[in-house]
């Protein structure tokens, strides 16, 4: 038993199985602080059965135990639900007895398993197998029987006399899980374990330096293209579903024809605007950023001159020449407001569109939205702030400026 086990107070999942009820007797041996959970789904004749050996073996310890019976409503998938259902009341009795995380018994067939069905489904998970220990919506979650088989756990049972029972639905290959179980995992040699469970290892330790380069570009809301790139195809997508899930954008991140579609997108030199749930997707000049979808339109007019300040821009005697403005009284009443898709702006070789104008200076597109202009009485565009004013207003002496935030 690990020592990080010793001297805590933990909730230990048992099904009554053969690793489940190992791992509760090594906890009774080595004097863990123990509460036993035990879920009855009564979806096999045999269920009570199972209940009744965990039972028996807390009421001949004096270990305590919490059981409870959930019945499924709907016809949603019984195994999902059973693991949400499962997992609820694990946290539930760690808040009850002040616990310091929870104990399952999860084996090394089990991490051998997983780590097939990810290379069959060609997942990108955070872990290749299973992990050692996680934590799961704030609770740590230890599995201290991984490097134990599940041969193993039955003989330790056998040996130390611990009654057991066996889960007859596991003998099906009703589940894709069971499939590898009985076809693959049980029939390899000592040899070919050892190979797969030193590829599981070798990943982690590539994912762990993996992750750190991951960390170095998915933490920031802007995503630098140039620089992502030049990174391998595979690495580029756990950015990406990272930074999405970063950005709160977890259902997005679990699609793998998005995050091909956002790869691609990157590699390439256009721009790009891709509305998501709650926000939009902006590539601009080789800068990806999420922005919120919160009403963008605004509009403000002034009957006269007055220093006004926003979260759009304000209006200041002091600036720099881009943002300056003269008026006279005929121009008044004046309007400021984001910029709209037919606004253009007479310069002194013609008119020019305003969003032509922002492609020109190259201005990031998620700014280009809420980008105010000022109108004159005429509903004319007399100025667009930080690039410049109409032929008309120009003068080395402006009467004010608006500045952008």
């Amino acid at each position: 038993m690990q020592k990080k086990i010793l001297n805590k107070k933990w909730i230990v999942a048992v099904s009554g199985g053969p690793d489940s009820m190992a791992l509760l007797d090594m906890c009774r041996e080595n004097h863990v602080d123990i509460i036993v959970a035990h879920v009855n789904y009564h979806k096999r004749k045999t269920a009570n059965r199972d209940e009744k050996c965990v039972r028996d073996y807390c009421t001949k310890y004096k270990i305590q135990l919490k059981v409870i019976h959930p019945k499924q409503k709907g016809k949603d998938n019984f195994q999902a639900w059973a693991r949400d259902v499962r997992y609820a009341f694990f946290f539930e009795c760690c808040d009850e007895f002040s616990a310091d995380g929870i104990l399952v018994a999860h084996h090394q067939d089990d991490c051998i398993e997983t780590y097939l069905l990810q290379k069959q489904r060609k997942s990108i998970p955070d872990t290749y197998g299973i992990a050692e220990s996680l934590v799961m919506q704030g609770y740590k979650l230890v599995r201290p029987l991984l490097k134990m088989s599940k041969q193993e756990c039955i003989d330790y049972c056998n040996s130390h006399h611990v009654q057991y029972q066996i889960d007859e639905s596991n003998l099906t290959d009703a589940y894709s899980r069971n499939k590898i179980r009985h076809k693959v995992v049980e029939k390899l040699t000592k040899q070919e374990r050892k190979e797969i469970l030193q590829e599981i290892r070798n990943l982690n330790t590539q994912k762990r330096e993996q992750t750190k380069i991951i960390d170095k570009f998915s933490k920031s809301s802007i995503l630098d293209c140039t620089k992502v790139k030049e990174l391998d195809e595979e690495l580029r997508l756990l950015i990406i579903r990272q930074w999405l899930k970063n950005n709160k954008q977890e259902e997005h991140k679990k699609s793998r024809d998005f995050i091909h579609q956002l790869d691609k997108m990157i590699c390439s030199t256009k721009n790009y605007e891709i509305p998501l749930r709650n926000a939009t997707l902006y590539k601009s000049y080789q800068i990806c950023e999420i922005v919120g979808n919160e009403d963008k339109d605004y509009c403000f007019v002034l009957q006269s001159m007055q220093c006004i300040k926003n979260s759009y821009f304000k209006i200041s005697y002091k600036g720099d020449r881009k943002d300056a403005v003269s008026v006279t009284e005929e121009d008044f009443p004046i309007t400021i407001r984001n910029v709209n898709p037919k606004d253009k702006i007479k310069l002194r070789l013609g008119s020019k569109n305003i969003h032509r104008w922002f492609i020109d200076r190259k201005i990031p597109l998620k700014d280009r939205k809420t980008w105010p202009v000022v109108l004159n009485s005429k509903n004319e565009v007399i100025l667009v702030p930080g690039i410049g004013c109409n032929v008309e207003h120009y003068t080395i002496k402006p009467s004010f400026f608006v500045i952008k935030y």
